[in-house]
């Protein structure tokens, strides 16, 4: 019985220094990812200030290149005269300024909440400290409706921020104004994002639990 016993707790050591091995290699792989992800974040951030910081002259241009386009390729504008397309670019102009606006905090969005899923819940915290006595595998499987709630809030207060912000910088770029309405539309956009990724995850998760 001794012998079984020390045998027992032998194998019980060894397997969680097994298990603290693939812990630790999983960690790193989400520190990884953490740093490329904050990464892309700030590449994202950084282009939205550039744009931000056009003048209205050179913003017009850049969004009449857009308009232009739009007006040439689609089938009801593109063989009107001369003044009936600058009619259908003054109508479009506004709606394709905003899904700009939406479609670059739509990608915010999605880098912000991926990124807050690297790191770890409260109770990840709590049930894998590496000691002994404790099942690590178990705590890696931890999730709680409660963090994911808490991830999507604290990654829509990001983007709000930061829209806040840009919208501010706007003001003091001449030709520029910082509207609250445009607050708004990205603030939705980063939402939009937001909820896709978590759907996307959603799915993906049971899926796999179909699977096995």
């Amino acid at each position: 019985m001794i012998k079984n016993d020390v045998f027992s707790k032998k194998v019980d050591k060894e397997g969680n220094q097994n298990i603290k091995k693939d812990w630790n290699k999983k960690m790193n792989k989400r520190i990884i990812l953490r740093v490329a992800l904050m990464i892309i974040i700030v590449l994202n951030c950084v282009m939205i200030f550039n744009f931000s910081s056009e003048k209205s002259e050179q913003s017009n241009k850049t969004s009449g290149v857009v308009v232009d386009k739009i007006v040439d390729t689609l089938p009801k504008t593109k063989n009107l005269n001369t003044v009936e397309k600058e009619k259908a670019k003054q109508k479009i102009v506004t709606p394709v300024r905003k899904t700009a606006h939406f479609t670059a905090y739509m990608s915010l969005g999605i880098w912000i909440y991926l990124c807050s899923m690297t790191f770890m819940t409260f109770e990840e915290k709590e049930k894998n400290k590496v000691n002994d006595n404790i099942n690590i595998e178990k705590g890696i499987e931890c999730k709680s409706g409660n963090e994911n709630m808490r991830r999507i809030l604290i990654s829509v207060v990001l983007a709000f921020t930061y829209a806040c912000s840009d919208e501010i910088h706007q003001l003091f770029v001449p030709g520029r104004s910082g509207e609250f309405r445009d607050v708004c539309i990205d603030t939705c956009g980063a939402s939009f994002g937001i909820l896709m990724v978590w759907c996307v995850i959603r799915v993906a998760k049971r899926l796999k639990r179909k699977n096995k």
